[in-house]
């Protein structure tokens, strides 16, 4: 977390050695980008303080309290409804309202320069403050309330499940574009590299899940018919995109979606409960589990902030959409490009104000509602996804039949987008995809 709140801060001594040595005008756009750029960082922050809040609430809180004798003195102990899952659920609730009010009110917002733009690049310590307020008022509101949010809160999951793996199919091909695109050697061996690489920790995945998840002496038909159909489908991703039809196939993007299958299968193999005869890993498998869930949810949240520019195109019905650049390389006749224009400004004194009226660089208002929906999908992997009978103990998480599920229905759904994407453009002729 150190580097969480260093990075910004770094950030804005750039921003600030950036304003003292250029031009007025340059000096404007780098601000107002640094300030993009530290603004994302804070909100992760932020992001990441609830994520620490709610473990700790919900494993530790209530056995410190009855440590502290003077609280029972005072008569100020807490209610037990402020423990567990239902402070997390509070907590979600919190921080989804939070990041689902400034989603509201940047909707719609082109331009850094807009007033409502400085929203979300400004006034922090005001934000700060009603941040702690979205913190504290869950924790008043009633029981009903948080059952009422629970179920909101799966279906608002769900999305963010579909949101991810649509942001992680962008990233496979956007880079796997990337590297080839630079048409050298060392960038496609390097590719090459990371394909057999991904396919090597597909393979042992396979062969650890048949030996821990289909122990000897047991019959544990389901587990081998998941672990087959995840087989099967990491094979037909990579057979489908060979195939001379299939012009936009790569290797490497079935790669990448192959390993999350099988990440999918084997977690939620992993999340069948810990007396389960069929789960081999039993009681091996609490903190790593914990960590592990936490830290690949982070990452996919880290990506899906960062790059939300991008991902919002990917959700985005205009022309534009899959357009990768705003600004043309070579400015046609009658035309001047924003650099000329800046020259022209320094020349002749003029500020030009060019900053006021530059294009944001992502969707404020996307960016907001990929948090609100991982706020949900937190709590959802916290609580067993609100199931009364999933027992999540102490430094465990995601464990239950219902979060086995939704993680298995997770891993058909990718796969079916997934070959969606590579028959599409030869089913559906008539249609630009690309």
């Amino acid at each position: 977390m150190g580097g969480l709140i260093t990075a910004p801060l770094s950030m804005a001594s750039a921003c600030l050695g950036s304003c003292a040595a250029t031009c007025a005008c340059s000096a404007c756009k780098s601000c107002v980008n640094g300030l993009s750029k530290v603004s994302r960082g804070a909100y992760m922050f932020l992001f990441l303080v609830s994520i620490f809040l709610s473990w700790i609430m919900r494993d530790y809180a209530q056995p410190l309290m009855k440590k502290i004798p003077w609280i029972d003195t005072m008569g100020i102990r807490p209610s037990d409804e402020w423990f567990g899952k239902q402070a997390v659920y509070r907590i979600s609730m919190g921080n989804f309202l939070f990041f689902a009010l400034f989603s509201c009110l940047l909707a719609g917002v082109k331009y850094k320069g807009e007033a409502r733009a400085k929203l979300h690049t400004g006034g922090w310590f005001m934000k700060i403050m009603a941040w702690i307020v979205f913190q504290v008022v869950p924790f008043f509101l009633p029981n009903e309330s948080m059952e009422v949010y629970s179920m909101f809160a799966r279906f608002g999951s769900g999305l963010f499940l579909i949101m991810q793996m649509m942001i992680l199919l962008d990233f496979a091909h956007a880079w796997n574009d990337s590297w080839v695109n630079k048409e050298h050697y060392g960038w496609v061996a390097g590719l090459l590299a990371l394909t057999s690489a991904s396919y090597g920790l597909c393979v042992a995945g396979v062969v650890v899940m048949y030996k821990f998840f289909d122990p000897e002496g047991e019959t544990c038909k389901t587990n081998v018919t998941l672990i087959t159909v995840t087989l099967l489908m990491f094979v037909a991703f990579s057979v489908i995109s060979l195939l001379p039809q299939v012009e936009h196939g790569s290797l490497f993007p079935s790669a990448v979606i192959a390993l999350y299958t099988v990440f999918l299968c084997f977690s939620a193999l992993g999340s069948q409960p810990e007396d389960y005869h069929c789960n081999g890993m039993g009681h091996k498998m609490d903190s790593t589990k914990l960590w592990i869930g936490m830290v690949f949810t982070l990452c996919s949240v880290a990506y899906s902030a960062f790059s939300a520019g991008s991902a919002s195109a990917s959700f985005s019905l205009t022309d534009n959409a899959y357009s990768t650049s705003s600004t043309p390389l070579v400015s046609a006749p009658g035309t001047k490009s924003m650099s000329r224009r800046d020259s022209e400004d320094e020349e002749t004194g003029s500020t030009g104000d060019h900053a006021e009226f530059e294009e944001v660089d992502y969707s404020y208002s996307f960016f907001h509602l990929v948090f609100a929906l991982a706020c949900m999908y937190v709590a959802m992997l916290m609580t067993g996804w609100g199931s009364p009978a999933a027992h999540q103990g102490k430094d465990t998480i995601d464990v239950g039949w219902t979060s086995y599920w939704v993680k298995i229905v997770s891993q058909w759904v990718m796969g079916g987008l997934y070959t969606w994407t590579l028959v599409a453009p030869v089913l559906l002729k008539d249609r630009e995809f690309f």
